[in-house]
């Protein structure tokens, strides 16, 4: 919903990772510095050099801070790490490491089969797929959106799958928080282009912050499909593809659908339709060495 006030965007580009989340989540809870000072225990000058990047937080004050917010788990790992206490190691660096992720991607998605599988990067982009996911997607979804195709437009956009999900609403806010923490922990310009088009969509529930927070954040989601035979409860797996205990970059996942009753996503008439020569089918990993 469009309001005259300063968009997220708009109020959150720090020069610091951490003071973009740090105020990311003291808005979303209501709270203000001085209220935030007395809780964690200091100034509130303090607080605003935090916010602001003029002071970095140690462990213990992040740690701390991510107390106060009452954090996930994964939504304390992204505010720890954008403290400083993580590190991240390119793909790129390492023509070897692509090789290797390269294999896996294209093996994790073969072995789907005749289930839909497929490779994200961290903000979205569809990397590549396999023949299933493309049997799953191409009769739902505007083929426009399939031309330079991102997951979030694709699951929460009017010209996605949104209007055929029962539970649209919530997955919506759910995947938003998701993307926003990425993109306020790195301040990729891919994470603030994705949230601005997906703004301009109308496909950010009203109050997403709130409701994406009260989620259970796991590695899996439900996509319950409206059909014609009735609601058909699906759920995507996602797997983080690193050769290491660290996170690379890109961070690849791997997901795969599944229908909950067992039976097949996709038919093998909707397999046989795909086309062999789709550029995103088997696409191999960009900046491979």
């Amino acid at each position: 919903m469009k309001t005259n006030s300063p968009t997220l965007v708009e109020h959150s580009r720090s020069e610091s990772p951490f003071g973009r989340l740090m105020h990311f989540w003291r808005k979303t809870l209501g709270m203000s510095q001085e209220r935030l000072s007395e809780d964690l225990g200091v100034s509130t000058r303090h607080i605003s050099f935090l916010e602001t990047g003029r002071s970095q937080p140690s462990r213990l004050v992040a740690a701390a801070l991510a107390d106060c917010f009452g954090l996930s788990a994964r939504d304390r790992a992204y505010l720890l790490t954008a403290a400083g206490f993580s590190a991240d190691q390119s793909v790129f660096d390492t023509p070897e490491l692509a090789v290797w992720m390269n294999k896996s991607m294209q093996n994790a998605m073969s072995r789907a089969e005749p289930e839909p599988a497929f490779a994200l990067d961290n903000f979205g982009r569809v990397i590549s797929v396999n023949r299933a996911w493309l049997a799953f997607m191409i009769p739902r979804v505007d083929a426009a959106l399939l031309e330079s195709p991102n997951m979030y437009e694709l699951v929460m956009t009017p010209n996605g799958l949104r209007p055929q999900l029962h539970n649209g609403m919530a997955l919506s806010c759910g995947l938003a928080l998701y993307l926003t923490m990425e993109t306020l922990q790195s301040d990729d310009p891919q994470g603030w282009a994705m949230l601005e088009r997906l703004e301009a969509a109308g496909a950010l529930p009203e109050g997403w912050q709130q409701l994406g927070r009260r989620l259970i954040h796991t590695s899996d989601y439900p996509l319950a499909l409206n059909t014609e035979e009735g609601i058909v409860n699906l759920t995507v797996y996602n797997d983080t593809l690193s050769s290491t205990s660290q996170l690379v970059q890109p961070r690849l996942l791997i997901g795969r659908i599944y229908r909950d009753d067992y039976q097949r996503v996709v038919t093998d008439e909707e397999l046989v339709a795909v086309p062999e020569d789709h550029p995103l089918l088997y696409r191999p990993l960009i900046g491979e060495g």
